[in-house]
């Protein structure tokens, strides 16, 4: 008997948003793979569910903070080649991902090779950061006909202008470190009020933002900002 592989999303930070199936994904596996950056400590997502796995096989995979694409695509294949190991070996593999795994997670281009080779599979959903930061900061994502769009912010802000302005509401995901460009682009489309952010949403050092004028250079990569050009 080969192995089944889980994607499981453990939310924006806060161990009690983890949703119950997770908890129980987690509990029953074999074996936990999580991805984390070279140099870091323990990732954020092992953080998240460490009171639920204890006795647990973890690996630990590191993947590289790159824009290549050859660079990146080995380094998944990698990860794919060593949980097809266990797979075959009939264990149950469950790979964590911050929020959800089907929005900007690396999980997903791990799992694609595996589901294309046979492998049974099942993703379960975790709450997102748009749902959790537009939850603390009292606003809705899209109501009746608006139109929402997720961006990860680190793209080209030219993308990032286009965007805001086609669309009634969109939230920028990871975009501290574009964040002045960012502001500029809101202020000139008259949206500077119109824009709320919460920063390491649900974690113990989150910081919200009511008014985005105040926000400060410390930005960290876990930044949610929420645009609404109609009623917040």
């Amino acid at each position: 008997m080969k192995g089944k592989f889980y994607g499981v999303g453990v939310g924006p930070g806060d161990p009690e948003l983890l949703t119950l199936k997770g908890k129980r994904v987690l509990s029953e596996v074999d074996c936990i793979v999580t991805p984390k950056t070279k140099g870091d400590g323990d990732s954020t997502a092992l953080r998240i569910v460490a009171p639920y796995i204890k006795g647990k096989t973890v690996l630990e995979q590191v993947l590289p903070m790159t824009k290549d694409q050859d660079i990146l695509a080995k380094a998944w294949a990698e990860v794919a080649a060593e949980i097809i190991d266990c797979l075959e070996s009939g264990k149950n593999v469950a790979f964590i991902t911050l929020g959800d795994p089907s929005l900007f997670s690396t999980f997903m281009y791990v799992f694609r090779p595996i589901r294309e080779k046979g492998y049974e599979w099942e993703i379960v959903p975790g709450i997102s950061a748009p749902a959790a930061a537009a939850a603390a900061l009292g606003c809705g994502l899209a109501d009746g006909n608006e139109s929402l769009a997720i961006l990860a912010a680190t793209t080209d802000i030219e993308k990032v202008e286009e965007t805001v302005v086609h669309h009634d509401n969109t939230v920028l995901m990871k975009g501290a470190g574009k964040w002045q460009d960012i502001a500029a682009v809101l202020e000139k489309h008259g949206l500077t009020d119109h824009t709320v952010a919460a920063e390491k949403c649900t974690m113990k050092d989150e910081r919200i933002f009511e008014q985005i004028e105040e926000m400060p250079a410390d930005l960290s990569y876990f930044l949610t900002a929420i645009v609404r050009k109609g009623k917040r």
